[in-house]
């Protein structure tokens, strides 16, 4: 059976997880001893909040540092670029809002390798609904993505950010969202 990139990397994220449950749960080493605790580096991964609007915008709630916004909208400020050093932990927590059917909004973030033909990559997307809007001929150019959401729906994903300094290109994939405006740049300094 041959799975997708994302299906790929889903499984991988829920073994580790399995695993790292049943270890603390259970506490104890192979041996019957108690196992050793290790500090937690939980501290080291900067999360950020992104919400996605029916504007057909990535938003924040105030520009912090090391994230660089656009207009208000709303209360919220567009999602520009996000400020990052060489290998950095970053955990993305995407929440979409809308009062739409997810027919109509939804909203996913997915970042894409530097050189990634941007245009080429969305055009190709909106004709994957089955791949949460992921070209399936171009995942290889997918550095991470969250599943495609709808209204009230969120999903967190955790990445070490690419170690060569350069721009890196995050969009929304559904139809129409790339075209009108959803799009920022992670800048890896």
């Amino acid at each position: 059976m041959e799975f997708t990139m994302k299906q790929t990397q889903k499984l991988r994220q829920t073994s580790i997880l399995l695993l790292l449950a049943a270890l603390f749960i259970t506490g104890t080493a192979c041996n019957g001893e108690e196992a050793p605790v290790e500090e937690s580096d939980a501290d080291d991964v900067r999360t950020i909040e992104i919400t996605g609007v029916d504007q057909m915008n990535f938003v924040v709630a105030e520009e912090t540092e090391g994230i660089v916004t656009g207009q208000q909208i709303g209360e919220e400020y567009e999602l520009e670029q996000i400020l990052a050093q060489p290998g950095e932990e970053i955990s993305i927590r995407l929440e979409s809002r809308s009062e739409l059917p997810a027919s109509a909004m939804s909203h996913n973030f997915i970042l894409l390798e530097m050189d990634t033909d941007v245009d080429r990559f969305a055009n190709e997307s909106m004709t994957a609904p089955d791949n949460d809007y992921i070209s399936p001929d171009m995942e290889d150019q997918v550095i991470v993505a969250t599943d495609m959401l709808a209204g009230g729906e969120s999903d967190t994903i955790q990445f070490a950010v690419p170690t060569e300094p350069g721009t890196y290109t995050f969009i929304c994939s559904f139809p129409g969202h790339y075209a009108g405006g959803m799009v920022g740049e992670i800048v890896v300094e």
